[in-house]
């Protein structure tokens, strides 16, 4: 077999878009690829176009056509394809796997809402990439209140621990004696950036709960509830 006829088995599944060449590998040490009926466990293992490759036990094949649906996670799930301790992940929600469905913008274990799932690796990274500023419109119940000060800290920008969070827009929905409704609009996803932020703040979020990103929206559905949604019928993302 000539080297030229090889590719790397994490480029083939980038090439498919099914993830990143970064994400594939990861999906390698999982254990979620075989060769010709064999786990893979090397990153830097090669395949031909001879080779069975498969993800999750389905062929991979880089004319896959793109699959895109938006689930309500409900809270006590995570965002993630299995988890070692047993816990529930929205994959027991939905059939990800048979559809090489990958998560766009996750969500952690208490948070809730929309998320988007697609076998399309370019369009994954196009929506989750800060430069394209899709938003991510997020309603927060936090224990305590939203003050002035505090909310021209986070309009302008904080800083915690060496990262620095882009300005979040923001405002007050409802105010009650101990806690209070907020609307905070993202155009990154740093992890658990909400929390951290209402954190330095002596703010405890309580719920948080994700109502659109980008074009996407629940729509009305119900916690646990997922919907296929139709590529084309989204003009902005005609070139995927």
């Amino acid at each position: 077999m000539s080297i030229k006829s090889e590719i790397r088995i994490s480029r083939c599944l980038a090439k498919a878009g099914l993830a990143s060449r970064r994400e594939a590998e990861k999906l390698i040490l999982d254990g979620r690829v075989t060769l010709n009926g064999k786990t893979v466990v090397e990153p830097w293992r090669n395949c031909n176009k001879e080779d069975l490759l498969k993800l999750d036990g389905v062929v991979v094949s880089q004319s896959l056509p793109t699959s895109l649906h938006v689930l309500h996670k409900p809270r006590g799930y995570l965002s993630t394809s299995k988890d070692l301790l047993g816990r529930k992940t929205i994959f027991d929600l939905i059939d990800g796997r048979s559809q090489h469905l990958m998560i766009v913008g996750r969500l952690d274990y208490n948070s809730e809402g929309l998320m988007i799932l697609t076998n399309n690796g370019k369009l994954k990274r196009y929506l989750e990439l800060p430069k394209n500023k899709f938003e991510r419109v997020y309603k927060v119940k936090i224990r305590g209140h939203l003050t002035n000060s505090i909310l021209t800290k986070i309009e302008r920008g904080v800083s915690l621990d060496g990262i620095n969070y882009k300005p979040i827009v923001t405002r007050v929905l409802e105010s009650k004696n101990s806690y209070s409704w907020i609307e905070m609009v993202l155009t990154e996803g740093k992890n658990r950036e909400i929390r951290k932020i209402l954190a330095s703040f002596n703010l405890t979020v309580v719920r948080l709960i994700r109502k659109t990103f980008g074009p996407f929206k629940l729509d009305g559905l119900q916690p646990g509830e997922s919907k296929k949604l139709k590529l084309e019928n989204f003009t902005i993302f005609k070139n995927f």
